[in-house]
């Protein structure tokens, strides 16, 4: 594990930015200006933490995260009732800290704003009572809120290459959104100065969105890989977006897909959410027609998501940092 971590990541300030703007366009300055700042984050390092005060409360997120909030309580149950949430997906369900070399523990939830989805976990979570309504509650207006960001991050990017408006309601459509909920415990004792909790590695996703309790972990390569490495050490009213070897391929290799790890240090249990957006099983994932052209020929070529995903985890390529381009590059990108 690289020492180096004199790195850093832009700080976006989205304030000023409305979310539920229909269609901001060219013709909003404040949205052009963002939006800039973001591709060129993005660009430049795979990632940026946004600042937006008033897209979770601060009530809603400590419902979430803080101490006896809904990632606590769902935790705190007894392994044999977490066992409960399964999946035929890889590392979908619950994943448990038992298992050889997985020191944390994680639910992954598909589809979570689905009005099944989050209530069906309660259910096997909490049986006796039918459910625990306050975490439901709780789960679905946080996850609201921050798909609401995501996707307005996904559109700036979508709009930088040259996509229509058409072309991002039809890539809205074509996605769908993870919820992951994780737990590392506090390592203590001689492993306090810090615990590799999750190994660099690169997500599959288009963005992922993460938000933690009071306890740093995270650190991310910068400058696509010769910036060092920083550990953000996000604020109340921040979180932390990278993106993913689909979003690069979306871009034809504009954007990067950094390297990210879990260090864990100290005494205090870190709990954290990250929402994925991904591409549906059933898409077909290429370069935006916009971001090739003659000076930028295709850099990879048309596949399914399903296909990339089984790919992923084969033995031969599990460990790979650069899966996306083993799969499907034609040449000319790094990565």
């Amino acid at each position: 594990m690289s020492n180096d971590m004199n790195g850093t990541i832009p700080k976006i300030d989205f304030a000023g930015i409305d979310p539920a703007a229909a269609s901001p366009g060219d013709g909003d300055s404040r949205w052009a200006t963002v939006r800039a700042a973001v591709m060129d984050a993005l660009i430049e390092h795979g990632g940026f933490e946004a600042v937006m005060d008033d897209i979770v409360a601060p009530e809603l997120r400590a419902a979430m995260l803080a101490t006896g909030g809904a990632a606590e309580s769902l935790f705190s149950l007894p392994p044999t009732t977490k066992a409960r949430y399964t999946s035929e997906k890889p590392y979908l369900g619950y994943v448990s800290s038992s298992i050889p070399g997985m020191p944390y523990e994680t639910f992954s939830i598909m589809d979570p704003l689905s009005p099944d989805v989050v209530p069906a976990l309660a259910g096997l979570m909490w049986p006796d009572t039918g459910g625990d309504s306050s975490f439901c509650e709780t789960m679905h207006a946080y996850t609201e809120r921050v798909a609401v960001l995501e996707a307005m991050v996904r559109r700036m990017v979508l709009e930088s290459v040259g996509a229509t408006a058409e072309h991002v309601e039809e890539q809205s459509k074509a996605t769908s959104l993870r919820l992951r909920i994780s737990r590392y415990p506090a390592p203590g004792g001689a492993a306090a100065e810090g615990r590799v909790g999750l190994p660099a590695h690169r997500d599959t996703s288009f963005l992922s969105v993460l938000t933690q309790n009071d306890v740093d972990g995270l650190e991310v390569e910068c400058g696509r890989g010769s910036g060092g490495w920083a550990r953000p050490a996000l604020s109340p009213c921040s979180f932390l977006i990278l993106a993913g070897d689909m979003l690069k391929v979306l871009t034809n290799g504009r954007v990067y897909s950094p390297l990210h790890r879990v260090v864990i240090s100290g005494e205090k249990t870190r709990y954290s959410c990250i929402l994925f957006s991904n591409p549906k099983d059933d898409a077909v994932v290429r370069a935006v027609d916009g971001a090739v052209d003659a000076q930028h020929p295709a850099v990879y070529k048309a596949f399914g998501y399903a296909e990339f995903i089984a790919f992923c985890f084969t033995r031969e390529q599990y460990r790979n940092p650069n899966k996306v381009e083993a799969f499907a590059a034609v040449g000319g990108v790094d990565g």
